[in-house]
């Protein structure tokens, strides 16, 4: 009787260990699914937020990039521009400096060219003035006559922009 007692009781605990073997696999099998379904879920999840935020960031990292490019654009557009008008303000304004000077320079000539003078005379002096556009000059000489057959001329003219010019000049004859 005990070993038909310990061969019941082996019997009824091979069969609940068995019985819990199953059911410890099944809650396995269960609990795995279970796990893989939920990661998988939330794998999903995650890279579904991931795509929705990197083209978020994309798209505001290009408008953020375009905007600056264009902006730098325009602000080296606009420093261009206002060198190039700067440089060619100052090119004009140092033309028209030149250009009085030389206009006031032909009127010094031309006020020298002017000067009359007296011919029988040994000595012989005059005044003579010139215009020229925007220019103007006085100028004054004398003659000498050092031989019958020589003269020699010295002319000096001021004009507005400041300037003088000076001539000598030597004649002979026979």
């Amino acid at each position: 009787a005990k070993k038909e007692a310990i061969s019941t009781a082996n019997k009824h605990s091979d069969e609940n260990l068995k019985s819990a073997n199953t059911y410890t696999d099944t809650a396995k099998k269960e609990a795995i699914s279970t796990a893989n379904k939920h990661s998988d879920e939330n794998l999903k999840s995650a890279n579904t937020y991931t795509d929705k935020t990197a083209t978020h960031t994309l798209s505001s990292a290009n408008t953020y990039t375009n905007q600056r490019a264009a902006l730098a654009e325009n602000n080296a557009v606009a420093r261009s521009n206002s060198y190039t008008d700067n440089r060619f303000g100052e090119l004009r304004n140092s033309l028209k400096h030149t250009e009085k000077r030389l206009n006031a320079g032909i009127a010094g000539v031309t006020a020298i060219s002017s000067i009359p003078y007296t011919a029988g005379n040994k000595f012989s002096y005059g005044i003579g003035a010139g215009n020229y556009q925007n220019g103007n000059a006085i100028a004054a000489g004398v003659q000498f006559r050092v031989s019958q057959s020589t003269n020699v001329r010295l002319n000096i003219s001021w004009d507005s922009a400041g300037n003088n010019v000076t001539g000598v000049g030597i004649a002979g004859g026979w």
